[in-house]
Formats: C-alpha cells, sequence, structure tokens
C-alpha cells in the first residue's frame, strides 16, 4: 500500500467513518470506506451506511475517471477480514487489464498470508 491517506470528510464523520485512500503499482485509486462502530448489516443504520457506501463508491469513480461505474468493490465483513467493522474495498478500474491484475495481487497477499499463518509467523483469522 502505498501513499495511503486518511480522510476525514464531513458526510463520513457525521456516519462515524473514514476514507482511506491509497495506490497500488497500476491501481491508482483504491480506498476503503470503514465504519467505525460495529453495525449489523440487517439493522436500518447498516442498510442505510451500505447505500451511502455504494453512493460514495459511484461519487469516487466519477471524479476519478469520469465513469461512476468503473469501480469493483470488496466486501469485507467482520468475520471475514481484518476489522471488526463493516469496510468496504473500492477500487476504480478503467481498463480490464486492472481488474486482472487487482485479482492477481489479492491471490499473492491472501497466498503469503496463509503460508505466513501455516509456519507461525503470523495468526490466521
Amino acid at each position: 500500500m502505498f501513499n495511503r491517506r486518511e480522510h476525514r470528510l464531513a458526510a463520513y464523520q457525521e456516519r462515524q467513518c473514514l476514507l482511506v485512500s491509497y495506490t497500488l503499482p497500476g491501481l491508482p485509486y483504491c480506498y476503503v470506506l470503514c465504519s467505525e462502530q460495529e453495525l449489523k448489516y440487517q439493522t436500518p443504520a447498516g442498510q442505510e451506511l451500505w447505500r451511502f457506501f455504494l453512493a460514495e463508491a459511484q461519487r469516487l469513480a466519477h471524479e476519478d475517471v469520469g465513469d461512476p461505474n468503473s469501480f469493483m468493490l470488496i466486501h469485507s465483513g467482520s468475520s471475514a477480514g481484518a476489522r471488526r467493522s463493516f469496510h468496504l474495498h473500492v477500487f476504480v478500474l478503467r481498463h480490464r487489464w486492472q481488474k486482472a491484475w487487482l485479482y492477481g495481487v489479492l491471490a499473492v497477499k491472501n497466498l503469503t498470508q496463509m503460508v505466513g499463518a501455516a509456519v507461525g509467523l503470523k495468526r490466521a483469522r
């Protein structure tokens, strides 16, 4: 992760959320939209946050590349991710090769974490 920056925008602060931007090689527009509170998706507050995050993904894609539909989402729930709270990864992509590249980067990252956990270097989740 390169050029990691935290953004505390008013719309996020109102919802106790945080926007993190970063870059990866070949992927200049990467974001994590994080809730700082533990919410269940089934609650009205959880559903409203999901709608807000989706609208934000569209806004970010439009600002970055001029197309509000040019993004890929990875949702990490509390049981599948490193954070206990709701968060959504947003990757703004302009080209098909970027999508393939992203899948490769994620595969290497997750494989490395699994091997590390298997040899006792890191705790698996």
